[in-house]
């Protein structure tokens, strides 16, 4: 098939029948470019079509299998970042880094899916298996009063790819409301928010820091 990936990942679930397939890459486009991602998103469709003919025809067992649901938009891995306080790296990621600034945790590897190449590269993190995101990645260093969440949080490339996962940006965008909140009742600019306090708030709303 005409699609930049040397291999294909099935996830179980969630009914017993259903498999998810993660096979497609959309590469060369700019995501912050409204015509290329309508290009995208058309290449992106084809590419599941591609898919879905191919495990039918060559993969015992997808005989009869069935397209039952397709993502509304093309997901996006990376594009624009914040220039923070502070920038997430590798090397934090892999050994596990524990901040006093810690206001999300996550455990999930780097996963780097190549931006122009075929192949996923993973980096697990050691230790107790889990790395802090500190609160600096999440206040611009050049724009006052900006706060970044999800995918815009400071960090380096290779470690955007923990970061940008779902239960990290879920997390991030807690710690960055509950921190606009907290600054605009005690007319404080972001920077100077006691982080104590903002832990506190977290913890107490049941984040696990």
């Amino acid at each position: 098939m005409p699609i930049n990936r040397d291999q294909v990942l099935f996830f179980t679930g969630p009914a017993e029948d259903e498999v998810l397939i993660n096979c497609t890459r959309v590469q060369g486009l700019d995501a912050t470019d409204a015509e290329d991602l309508t290009s995208a998103e058309q290449e992106g469709r084809k590419q599941v079509l591609m898919i879905a003919e191919f495990l039918q025809r060559d993969v015992p067992g997808f005989e009869r299998a069935s397209i039952s649901a397709v993502a509304p938009q093309i997901g996006i891995r990376e594009s624009r970042r914040i220039i923070g306080h502070y920038a997430l790296t590798q090397a934090d990621v892999v050994a596990g880094r524990k901040f006093d600034d810690v206001i999300a945790r996550s455990g999930y590897p780097i996963d780097i899916h190549d931006p122009s190449g075929q192949g996923v590269v993973a980096a697990f993190i050691e230790g107790d298996g889990a790395y802090d995101i500190p609160y600096r990645c999440l206040i611009s260093s050049n724009i006052r009063n900006l706060l970044a969440a999800g995918r815009c949080i400071s960090t380096t490339h290779e470690a955007h790819a923990t970061t940008r996962l779902t239960p990290s940006c879920m997390a991030t965008g807690e710690a960055a409301g509950t921190a606009a909140a907290l600054t605009v009742k005690m007319k404080l600019d972001p920077v100077k928010l006691p982080i104590e306090l903002l832990q506190a708030k977290l913890r107490h709303n049941g984040a696990a820091i």
